[in-house]
């Protein structure tokens, strides 16, 4: 994991702000604080975009797929300001992707601050 070109700039960003970096499976995970105590994960996955460029996709889990109806998805889609909520595998998640060479650490905290905010604020709401 430590050989990835953009290792050291999740490990700052995650020494910054108090996150957990870690691994599970072979990929990236950080563990993000919430106010209320809880955590929240993002995993970090690395893909090739249409270009060629080295992207990487951050995405956190917020509730089963039928827990969440596809015209509220929608909805919520047009109103995040960063990320989108998308279907992985049975799971909705918020995802958010970025060339890796584009971001920066700045960036990078407000992304993943932004992610976990709604993975946690929409999972609560779609579990009731």
């Amino acid at each position: 994991m430590q050989d990835r070109p953009y290792y050291s700039l999740f490990e700052q960003t995650c020494r910054s702000n108090g996150w957990i970096l870690g691994q599970d499976k072979g990929e990236m995970v950080l563990g993000v604080p919430q106010q209320d105590g809880s955590q929240v994960s993002v995993v970090v996955n690395e893909f090739q975009d249409a270009t060629g460029q080295l992207a990487l996709r951050m995405w956190s889990p917020v509730a089963p797929t039928d827990k969440v109806p596809p015209d509220q998805a929608l909805q919520v889609n047009y109103q995040l300001p960063h990320g989108a909520l998308a279907d992985k595998g049975g799971q909705i998640v918020v995802v958010c992707t970025r060339i890796v060479n584009l971001i920066n650490q700045a960036e990078l905290t407000n992304l993943i601050t932004n992610v976990t905010y709604y993975a946690h604020f929409y999972g609560q709401h779609f579990s009731q």
